[in-house]
């Protein structure tokens, strides 16, 4: 063998110090080393020694597995199982709300299914010529529920479908009661133009007639009168619309009570409102009653002139009272 054969390394002549210590250590302490691994030169492949083992002298060589186990408290090996922890219900805010929001579902399901909540009757007051059954059939309230009726729909219901109604008071309160409460037109002209007729109230209003009232004016008219201004308000809302401006409704009802016995108001486009007078002529006030007295003072004063001249005029305009004039039959 050669020299560099026999020759250690540092390394290795650290390591078998270490053992040498470490066997003496365990001589000491009564227990036994595994044999070392042999020296290996530099010029053959080493391999990497395990650790040694240490293991209690005059026991068999075995293998070794560590487990902890909890300290008896008497006589005897006691396996102390895990405890099982279940997790602690507590009744919080969320629990509430829960709580609160399962209530208004049950609530709101029974408002909207239970019978009790269901509308089956509508009570209504304040109609005159219309008849309840009729008010009724148009509310769109009967076996609806009562929470999710709307009262502003229910009043448009029933002015969209009966113009003769001015106003409309709709009360609903539960379970299921409902109330209305109506106000109808008084009508004040009976509007005759081209076959057709037409109640209208003191403000001009026109409604479609409702039954016979011969304690109305009647007014036969050639020809349209002129439309009223209507607001954005007036021209959206259903029901009725303004047919006659409110100054020709109003000069209506100031002419009815002096009619000549016999006469029949009458309505020109273009000479406004006046009577056919039973003496054989037209005599003509204008669109407005305004300065009425003095229109009839000078119509008067006209008619005595014209009689005291034997004139028999065909027609008399005093719709101007500053310059009235007459017109003679051709």
């Amino acid at each position: 063998m050669s020299r560099e054969q026999n020759t250690l390394t540092r390394a290795e002549a650290l390591r078998l110090q270490r053992e040498e210590e470490e066997r003496r250590k365990a001589q000491r302490s009564g227990l036994k080393r595994t044999p070392a691994s042999r020296p290996v030169s530099r010029s053959a492949p080493r391999s990497v020694s395990a650790a040694p083992r240490l293991v209690p002298a005059g026991t068999p060589r075995s293998r070794r597995y560590n487990a902890a186990f909890s300290r008896p408290a008497s006589r005897g090996a006691q396996v102390i199982l895990p405890q099982i922890s279940l997790p602690q219900v507590t009744f919080g805010p969320r629990w509430v709300s829960f709580l609160l929001l399962t209530v208004f579902l049950a609530g709101l399901y029974l408002m909207l299914n239970s019978d009790p909540f269901i509308v089956r009757h509508a009570a209504i007051s304040g109609a005159q010529r219309l008849s309840a059954a009729e008010i009724d059939s148009v509310l769109g309230v009967i076996n609806q529920p009562a929470a999710l009726l709307n009262p502003a729909q229910v009043e448009y219901n029933v002015r969209s479908v009966f113009p003769e109604i001015s106003a409309v008071w709709v009360e609903i309160s539960l379970p299921a009661e409902v109330k209305i409460t109506v106000e109808e037109r008084l009508p004040l002209v009976a509007w005759l133009q081209e076959g057709q007729t037409l109640w209208v109230d003191s403000s001009g209003y026109a409604f479609p007639p409702r039954g016979e009232d011969l304690s109305l004016t009647s007014v036969q008219a050639s020809g349209a009168p002129p439309a009223p201004a209507l607001s954005p308000e007036e021209a959206a809302a259903p029901g009725a619309k303004p047919f006659l401006p409110v100054e020709l409704a109003q000069e209506i009802a100031a002419l009815s009570p002096i009619l000549p016995e016999g006469a029949v108001l009458v309505y020109d486009p273009r000479y406004g409102l006046g009577w056919n007078d039973p003496r054989g002529w037209q005599v003509f006030f204008g669109n407005s009653n305004g300065d009425l007295a003095l229109k009839l003072s000078v119509y008067q004063a006209l008619e005595q002139r014209l009689a005291q001249q034997e004139v028999q005029p065909a027609l008399i305009s005093v719709a101007y009272p500053a310059a009235p004039y007459y017109r003679l039959k051709e």
